[in-house]
């Protein structure tokens, strides 16, 4: 998959950005505009146009294969779209490399997927304050925040235990925690009930929901499980990486 994109210097990308008289409205925190995105032949996004407004939570679903993946991506920035725009609170994400699409990523977005991704020789506790010590917080500060989070995602009890041995569910609310300390604008999560059943589903994605909206942080989630779409405020089906306008059935 290509992951160029159109590169600016930071001046020519702040002057592109502030002069574009089509940004959209303030309020959308997320925009997406005639997005198209081909993997070698495999054209996996055709003409997606979405927006997502601050601090909503946010689901993108649809049956496997239909591009929920490939347009996370997207907005966040992590693949450059093949054409289309991408806006995030009005500043146009489609005129920056990926070196620029990186720096905004580490400042203002935090990803989620159906792996845990926690590095086994740190405790559940190290884990979840990695972030901001990598960022040079103070040790104290950083772990007063960690444990803030780890409260609100009910891992505490788990705290100083090695990731080994620890079930899924615990896991999945302990890579939560470490996506959120950072105190993003958005987060993005892609299946992040994967594994689980039906009373892990519930009880993770309620958490999820609650601790983003007591923060005002936005909730973009790519999933096909209804389970976890039931928690969104809104929610975007796509079928063969189109939007569908028939949104039963899937």
């Amino acid at each position: 998959m290509s992951l160029s994109s159109r590169a600016a210097r930071p001046h020519e990308r702040r002057a592109v950005v502030a002069g574009v008289p089509t940004a959209p409205p303030d309020n959308d925190v997320l925009r997406a505009r005639g997005l198209t995105l081909t993997q070698g032949p495999v054209t996996l996004l055709r003409d997606v146009s979405m927006a997502v407004r601050a601090e909503e939570t946010f689901a993108i679903t649809g049956p496997a294969g239909a591009g929920k993946s490939a347009l996370l991506a997207c907005l966040s920035g992590v693949v450059a779209p093949d054409s289309g725009e991408v806006w995030f609170n009005s500043g146009a994400m489609h005129v920056l490399d990926e070196k620029g699409r990186t720096a905004l990523r580490r400042r203002h977005f935090g990803l989620v997927d159906g792996r845990t991704r926690l590095l086994p020789e740190l405790t559940v506790a190290e884990n979840v304050v990695l972030p901001l010590l990598l960022d040079r917080m103070r040790r104290a500060e950083a772990f007063a925040i960690a444990r803030h989070w780890m409260e609100r995602l009910d891992v505490t009890e788990h705290a100083e235990s090695r990731p080994t041995g620890l079930g899924p569910a615990l896991l999945r609310r302990a890579a939560v925690a470490r996506a959120l300390v950072t105190r993003p604008a958005v987060v993005f999560a892609d299946e992040p009930a994967h594994d689980l059943d039906g009373a892990e589903v519930d009880h993770l994605m309620r958490i999820l929901v609650s601790a983003v909206r007591s923060h005002g942080t936005t909730l973009v989630l790519a999933t096909a499980d209804r389970r976890v779409a039931a928690h969104a405020d809104h929610c975007l089906v796509l079928r063969d990486g189109r939007p569908d306008p028939h949104t039963d059935g899937w």
